[in-house]
């Protein structure tokens, strides 16, 4: 069973989160806060996964990223690459 992480709701509705409009073909991305001025990147940040879910208690909606993509995208691109330092 899965329990929303803001509220611990158990009402959980699973679906994907899309664009409203057609007229965009990029995937959707997670971008990170912090991204360099100026970095050149096609992506803006990760690629989430299709499957995504959405509490019916207090509306919260999440999805998934590949998180060594993650730590990737952030070394690379963002003012502080610390965060996605491996712990280990």
């Amino acid at each position: 069973m899965t329990n929303c992480f803001k509220c611990g709701g158990t009402e959980i509705v699973k679906g994907k989160i899309t664009r409203s409009s057609e007229e965009y073909f990029s995937d959707i991305v997670f971008g990170p806060e912090g991204i360099r001025f100026l970095t050149v990147t096609l992506q803006h940040g990760t690629k989430l996964e299709p499957e995504s879910y959405a509490c019916l208690s207090c509306g919260s909606v999440w999805s998934q990223t590949d998180p060594k993509a993650l730590k990737d995208f952030i070394r690379k691109h963002c003012k502080n690459p610390n965060h996605a330092k491996s712990k280990g």
